[in-house]
């Protein structure tokens, strides 16, 4: 848990590390005067007129929504002055509204006006307008049509400067939220295919691949409700985007609880999950079949999301309550509750109407992209600890596979991987070859020198058995002082010239270890040599020819 808390506390120093240098990395000097035009605006609405209203507080005069078919007339009382730039432009934000701007009364730009009644979606999103060389001195006025009930009456102050100047500046002040969305879509997409790869040849990855479709639609979300890609795509689709997003987080954290305490009775889960999928599923549904648009639905998913972060809350009681032994589990549990905690306090400022827009306010810019970071911060924790398990389970598998197939002492396969080989070679249709081969004196070896010594005899004639018939044939220990060398194809006459150079290696091991007789008798058979052609008949047959030679080579020493 310490080597856990250090990680965090690093990855921690590292967000910031990287938050200052991308500020300073990319540190946004105009390089034409930027002014925000937040004084002098006379409203008209609903045939009062209001006077030096301040437009980021609109609700404060008319009511904090507006309902469809409502029209806001923006007056700029001060004549626009000549800043002196190349191509001058306002930009302001519209909430579901099409818009006329005029110039003295004199209309020279509109958007959506075939589309005041509302029946298509029009979104939220930046606007940029750019203005004819003669704007010095006229009166600037923005007339607002909204096409959505409840909209919300509070407006962003539009900015007046040069056209590359207000582009940058809308994207500088999202510039952490849009580089963390995009990591978290890059992350996402990359860590989904390592984890399905993983998924396919392991058990227990179901829970990265769901952090991993969380990360992406985490990033979806963040990037369109920023309003970082307003000048890439029309609002009416980085507004559905937005609300698509957000709608699936709930339902992807009720899996992912789930998901991390199967052991545990969580039919409510369960439960919670299907209907949030299924309500998600609808409020899409809904508006692609342009029924009901989609952020009408926002009321009711606050209220699931708050229910989540009720059972997120009481599931990390338990695992507190219950000391999880599961680090990973642990791990994930704690970025999935970090993750949730910085979207409440979003969810918090939504249903208050706390701000204009969320990339002015210093806490949402920060918070919910350290929260995100944070929650991949402990997948990588999370996918560290499966591949070290996973790494320590394949090792501990090789060592069993090792004791099971392979002689420990000589390191050669032993009688389990000859019998399975066996069992192959009787399904073969080749003339295959058996040979049988036993150590000469290895008891007395082990009876006069001691079993060190025999150790050494059986560990170097194994290493000349493999050093003779290495890649023509299989060797195998399949007793104490017992070999066993298979063909699948083999010439008699080039078997018999490996035989010779096997007794002449052994003579000078004889040479180089005199404590031990490097001497060994051996048989072969070849598969057609036998009637029924199978393995144990053949091996028998080697077998038998191997003591003949064993006696010849005892009764040789008894008459010298």
């Amino acid at each position: 848990m310490r080597k856990t808390s250090y990680f965090l506390a690093f990855a921690f120093a590292i967000f910031i590390l990287i938050g200052g240098s991308l500020h300073y990395l990319f540190l946004f000097t105009p390089d034409y005067p930027v002014k925000r035009l937040d004084t002098g605006w006379n409203l008209v609405y609903q045939n009062d007129q209001y006077l030096n209203v301040n437009l980021e507080r609109l609700s404060d005069d008319i009511g904090t929504t507006l309902s469809r078919g409502e029209t806001l007339t923006l007056n700029l009382t001060t004549p626009l002055e000549d800043i002196g730039v190349p191509f001058p432009a306002v930009v302001f934000k519209s909430q579901h509204s099409a818009y006329e701007v005029y110039l003295d009364n004199e209309l020279f730009d509109e958007k959506n006006m075939d589309n005041v009644s509302g029946i298509r979606f029009l979104g939220i999103g930046y606007n940029t307008i750019s203005l004819p060389s003669d704007y010095a001195g006229k009166k600037l006025s923005i007339k607002l049509y909204t096409t959505e009930n409840n909209t919300r009456a509070d407006l962003v102050t539009p900015l007046f400067g040069n056209f590359d100047d207000l582009y940058r500046n809308v994207l500088h002040d999202v510039l952490i939220p849009a580089f963390t969305a995009i990591f978290l879509i890059v992350f996402g997409f990359v860590f989904l295919i390592i984890s399905l790869v993983f998924f396919m040849k392991s058990s227990g990855v179901s829970s990265q691949v769901i952090c991993s479709i969380l990360s992406t639609v985490m990033g979806f979300w963040m990037l369109n409700f920023y309003d970082a890609i307003d000048f890439f795509i029309s609002p009416h689709y980085a507004t559905f985007i937005e609300y698509s997003a957000m709608y699936m987080i709930v339902p992807l954290m009720f899996i992912l609880i789930h998901n991390l305490h199967k052991r545990h009775n969580s039919n409510v889960i369960i439960f919670l999950s299907y209907c949030s999928i299924g309500f998600a599923a609808l409020f899409i549904v809904l508006h692609l079949l342009n029924i009901v648009h989609i952020h009408h639905f926002q009321t009711p998913y606050f209220l699931m999301s708050v229910i989540a972060l009720i059972i997120l809350l009481v599931y990390d009681y338990f695992d507190l309550k219950q000391q999880s032994k599961n680090n990973s589990n642990r791990i994930l549990m704690m970025g999935l509750t970090a993750l949730a905690l910085s979207l409440a306090v979003y969810e918090i400022s939504a249903i208050f109407k706390l701000f204009v827009d969320y990339r002015q306010a210093i806490i949402l810019s920060v918070l919910v992209p350290l929260g995100s970071l944070f929650f991949v911060v402990t997948q990588l924790l999370n996918h560290f600890i499966f591949m070290t398990r996973m790494f320590a389970q394949r090792k501990e598998y090789a060592s069993l596979t090792q004791i099971a197939y392979v002689d420990n002492l000589t390191e050669i396969p032993n009688r389990v991987s000859c019998d399975k080989r066996l069992l192959e070679l009787a399904e073969s249709t080749s003339n295959y070859c058996i040979l049988s081969l036993d150590l000469n004196g290895l008891k007395e070896v082990n009876d006069n020198a001691g079993h060190p010594a025999g150790d050494r005899l059986l560990k170097s004639f194994a290493g000349a058995l493999r050093d003779v018939f290495e890649g023509t044939g299989e060797c195998f220990r399949i007793g104490g002082d017992e070999f066993t060398v298979l063909f699948t194809s083999i010439e008699k006459e080039v078997l018999d010239e490996m035989l010779m150079t096997l007794e002449a290696k052994l003579l000078k091991l004889d040479e180089e270890d005199p404590e031990a007789n490097h001497s060994v008798s051996y048989g072969y058979a070849y598969s057609f040599e036998t009637q029924d052609h199978d393995t144990h008949t053949v091996f028998m047959l080697a077998d038998q020819r191997m003591y003949e030679f064993k006696r010849k080579y005892y009764s040789h020493l008894s008459t010298r």
